[in-house]
């Protein structure tokens, strides 16, 4: 019993050790005009979550309305937009989605060099259907209400539409594929028929994994003031591994896959940002410790790594209806957003605009 003890703390030791890395801003410290880019993370939100509501399979108009909004959206800045459909099996736990139509949304902005691998920018805008518990997978209870998904992840969805804007006529070196994908909540989640597995799939087919630098998916972003957080109290270790349920940063969450290009990410973040970033990595050890959309990169072999609020750990509010398009604190969201533009074009090799826009 004693050598057990001692292997799981040797095993709990090596887990902790060097898992979270903190990055502390070191640029000019320069406060960006955020008004433009509040506005308009705001009204896509609004859109999303307010208008628009609850999302999935099990409420398929507003699923298809929410779709078409994103293609609208892409459309007026002037991508063509690759529908990317894909049938649902029938299977027992999916009730009515058996036998529907996904679909991601796929736009590219090309870089200047050919033969330069792209980047992966995605992120989900299906929402969390009615379930027994907020933590669960099921199963589906289409008659409970679902989470109209405000900060999960309309805020991603908008992040996605920001950049792929503030992005599509900067000259950068890498190309940027920008995509929206379908069916990342359960109980679709790490199955063949969530939208991200597709997507990876298809695109290592395409171009290889050699022509990829990564992926990253903005996931649940919009969190940035203290709250009551009862549900933090079921993920104490959180802190331990440097998920802290403080406020005062956006956190890069990662596995092993992507440990080292998260870090980089965030490295480059921290000197055009004057926002706090933690780069947050776990080892691949069960099902759930992926965050999200980087779940299906990694499977293929590709750098990947979420970009969050860390969600529950922070809120409350997560999977549940209460997670409204007015708890979002759109003044520090949209300077996160700000600077993963920033970021973006470092990555990619692209011009910096002028750090000269200070209130």
């Amino acid at each position: 019993m004693r050598k057990i003890t001692a292997l799981l703390s040797c095993a709990a030791i090596l887990l902790l050790s060097g898992c979270a890395r903190i990055f502390q801003p070191d640029g000019s410290g320069c406060i960006p005009r955020t008004a433009e880019m509040e506005t308009e993370l705001r009204r896509h939100v609004y859109k999303l979550a307010e208008d628009i509501g609850e999302r999935n399979h099990y409420h398929q108009e507003a699923y298809d309305r929410a779709a078409q909004y994103i293609a609208d959206e892409f459309e007026s800045m002037g991508y063509e937009v690759d529908w990317q459909r894909y049938p649902i099996p029938d299977r027992e736990e999916y009730l009515t989605a058996s036998g529907k139509t996904a679909v991601n949304l796929e736009v590219r902005k090309p870089g200047t060099d050919p033969d330069a691998p792209w980047l992966v920018v995605g992120a989900h805008y299906d929402t969390r259907v009615g379930m027994p518990r907020w933590n669960c997978h099921g199963p589906v209870i289409p008659a409970k209400t679902g989470t109209p998904g405000a900060n999960d992840n309309a805020s991603g969805i908008a992040t996605l539409l920001a950049l792929a804007r503030r992005l599509k006529n900067e000259p950068t070196r890498n190309g940027i594929i920008f995509v929206a994908y379908a069916n990342e909540e359960a109980p679709f989640f790490q199955q063949d028929e969530m939208g991200s597995r597709q997507h990876a799939r298809r695109l290592v087919k395409e171009l290889g994994k050699e022509k990829i630098i990564g992926m990253m998916t903005p996931e649940t972003l919009g969190v940035y003031s203290p709250r009551m957080n009862k549900k933090r109290r079921s993920a104490v270790a959180g802190s331990l591994l440097g998920v802290a349920d403080r406020c005062d940063f956006v956190a890069f969450m990662s596995t092993n896959t992507g440990r080292e290009y998260a870090r980089k990410c965030a490295d480059i973040f921290a000197e055009n940002c004057r926002f706090p970033v933690r780069a947050i990595c776990f080892a691949y050890l069960v099902r759930g410790i992926a965050w999200s959309d980087d779940w299906s990169y990694m499977k293929e072999g590709i750098p990947s790594f979420a970009i969050t609020d860390t969600a529950y750990m922070r809120c409350d509010d997560y999977h549940e209806t209460s997670d409204t398009a007015e708890k979002l604190d759109y003044r520090e969201f949209a300077e996160v957003v700000l600077g993963l533009e920033r970021m973006l074009l470092v990555l990619t090799g692209g011009k910096l605009p002028p750090e000269s826009e200070v209130r």
